[in-house]
C-alpha cells in the first residue's frame, strides 16, 4: 500500500494590482483580497472549502 500525501498549494501568480494583494486567510499565500474578484481565500483554499461543504 502507498500513502498519499497532500502537497501544499503553490502560491498563485499575481495578475492583479499590488494594492489589491493580501494574504489568504487560510494558508497565507498572496491572493487578491480587495477589488472586484476579492475573496479572503486563495483559489486552492476556496475550492477546498467548497468541497468540504458540498458533501451531504
Amino acid at each position: 500500500m502507498s500513502e498519499q500525501t497532500t502537497a501544499k498549494p503553490r502560491p498563485q501568480v499575481a495578475t492583479w494590482a499590488p494594492s489589491q494583494t493580501g494574504p489568504c486567510a487560510r494558508c497565507g499565500s498572496p491572493c487578491t483580497r480587495y477589488g472586484a474578484p476579492a475573496s479572503p481565500l486563495c483559489t486552492s483554499c476556496r475550492q477546498a472549502r467548497q468541497e468540504q461543504f458540498a458533501r451531504p
